[in-house]
């Protein structure tokens, strides 16, 4: 038996690691974007961008059935709250960044569909979350 499964406890208990290692690299590409681009950046930009945003997906998708997977997956949605707050410049209500993120995870899933929604129109209706967050912080509050 290799060292690193008696190490991790076999090729699942690799799985969580390899998750957060990937979470890293995926948020880091996503951060220099967004430093980059401010709010665009939570899109991705390019077919490179759409490859790494495709393997998050996956690794989404298996977090429904590996708690080890779905542990780091949730980190990751920790982190971007934060840049939330960044690119914002106030802190969001648990009801906004719910909203945010599932509407994010929506932009996502329709950019890599097998018939993907048009990018300009993910754009644009990206841009009209942030303006309603960045014009309308009370409204938000108070839902």
């Amino acid at each position: 038996m290799s060292t690193l499964h008696r190490w991790f406890g076999g090729t699942q208990g690799m799985l969580p690691h390899a998750t957060a290692a990937f979470a890293d690299i995926f948020w880091t590409r996503i951060a220099d974007r967004v430093n980059g681009t401010g709010w665009a950046g939570f899109l991705p930009a390019s077919e490179d961008d759409l490859f790494f945003l495709r393997a998050w997906l996956g690794f989404e998708e298996l977090a429904r059935s590996d708690d080890g997977v779905g542990q780091a997956v949730g980190e990751l949605w920790r982190d971007a709250r934060f840049w939330f707050r960044s690119v914002l410049g106030r802190e969001l209500t648990d009801f906004e960044a719910a909203g945010v993120e599932a509407i994010l995870r929506g932009l996502w899933d329709g950019l890599c569909a097998a018939d993907p929604i048009d990018s300009d129109l993910a754009h644009r209706l990206w841009k009209a979350v942030y303006t309603s967050l960045a014009e309308f912080p009370s409204n938000a509050a108070a839902a």
